[in-house]
């Protein structure tokens, strides 16, 4: 039987050189304070079903809060005409796409796996994939609520593993019915590879105008760690990032260096923009997989 709990695990400071890489002053770039890539906003609370293990809550305006980006339009992705991001078009695989607050702030997820033999209510147990930093400060307090794209959301889901050095995190979730998994790859992504990347940077809307934009591959692409040159918004941290196949070969984990690209808010206030992304691969990503495989007396596919 898989154990939902997660292991005793050394929380840091959610602002952490280690996440962002050593900054450099460069004449050209405004850098502010190394931070985690996730959006502080506050998130509305409505009518809740108390379970044994988890809190089912029933949202009407599951990412419609009082968020701290406010958005010209609620109707399209932050950015849209910047210029800046290669958009993509809306597909099936973007359904798996999950919106994470923890402790005041916002970052992306994605489901990963769905246990079918383990059904509650209107779904089942379930596991998504985020970044370390957008989770870290949980402290197996039950502060994690994950939102999906039906309106629905989830409490008080757990970390069961997690990689701070890789920055990717696996959560405890309840996933509702009609909300797919995406699959994981395999391969690793090399330098020159056509990625996709998804988030919900700069306060985008869940429900209908997730960011996802294409981007290639660079150096310095490890087996442990994906580059690409294109730019990340807060809350894009711990998004998807898709090969192709549509598969999960990576976990964003934010990018090195703060400017101001020039994207407002609704008040006008700049919304500050880092540069180039980095994300897990899916080496990493593989391995906390195999870690709750090994939890478990059977194999979540």
């Amino acid at each position: 039987m898989a154990q939902f709990s997660a292991s005793p695990t050394r929380f840091i400071s959610r602002v952490n050189p280690r996440k962002w890489g050593r900054f450099k002053t460069i004449s050209f770039l405004s850098i502010v304070s190394i931070c985690c890539c996730c959006n502080l906003t506050a998130v509305a609370q409505d009518s809740t079903i108390q379970t044994q293990d988890y809190v089912v809550e029933s949202s009407q305006a599951a990412n419609g809060g009082n968020n701290a980006i406010p958005l010209h339009s609620p109707s399209q992705p932050v950015g849209m005409h910047s210029g800046l991001w290669k958009w993509t078009p809306l597909a099936p695989h973007h359904q798996s796409i999950v919106e994470i607050s923890c402790n005041g702030g916002i970052g992306t997820g994605v489901v990963i796996a769905i246990d079918e033999e383990k059904q509650i209510k209107d779904g089942h147990e379930g596991y998504v994939l985020t970044a370390w930093h957008v989770v870290e400060e949980d402290a197996g307090e039950g502060k994690i609520k994950v939102s999906y794209k039906n309106g629905i959301g989830a409490k008080k889901c757990r970390i069961v593993h997690a990689d701070e050095q890789k920055d990717i995190a696996l959560l405890w979730v309840w996933v509702p019915g009609d909300i797919p998994a995406a699959k994981l790859g395999t391969a690793p992504i090399e330098a020159g590879n056509t990625l996709e990347f998804a988030g919900l940077g700069g306060g985008s809307n869940l429900k209908s105008c997730i960011r996802h934009f294409s981007a290639t591959a660079s150096s310095p692409s490890s087996l442990e760690k994906i580059f690409a040159d294109v730019p990340l918004l807060p809350g894009d941290s711990g998004g998807p990032v898709f090969n192709e196949n549509h598969e999960v070969v990576g976990i964003i984990s934010g990018g090195w260096f703060w400017f101001n690209s020039g994207l407002l808010n609704e008040s006008g206030a700049s919304i500050q923009t880092t540069w180039p992304a980095r994300a897990s691969n899916v080496g990493p990503i593989q391995n906390l997989m195999a870690k709750l495989n090994e939890d478990s007396d059977t194999t979540i596919e």
